[in-house]
């Protein structure tokens, strides 16, 4: 074997390991970066629940408010239908 095919086969054996080393990093990243991952996931999905109970509330207690509105404002309209009518039957005798 001359110089050159020795250095051929030494750079191939250097490239080997370097993808073999490169190869064994990732296997020993990627589950640390799924632990990473799934815990910003999980702090996000428990703002985001907090924050959808926040809207929640706030769309019930609107609603609620808008229903009692409208209550009183359909209680006061029967009222005042029941008073004109009350007293267009007046002037009607």
């Amino acid at each position: 074997m001359d110089a050159k095919q020795k250095m051929a086969l030494t750079g191939t054996g250097l490239v080997a390991a370097g993808i073999g080393l490169s190869v064994v990093g990732a296997m020993m990243i990627f589950p640390a970066v799924f632990e990473w991952v799934g815990d910003v996931v999980e702090k996000g999905s428990e703002r985001f629940g907090a924050r959808l109970e926040g809207v929640t509330k706030r769309a019930g207690t609107v609603a609620g408010s808008l229903q009692r509105s409208f209550r009183e404002a359909a209680k006061a309209g029967v009222a005042e239908f029941k008073r004109d009518s009350g007293q267009t039957r007046m002037a009607g005798s």
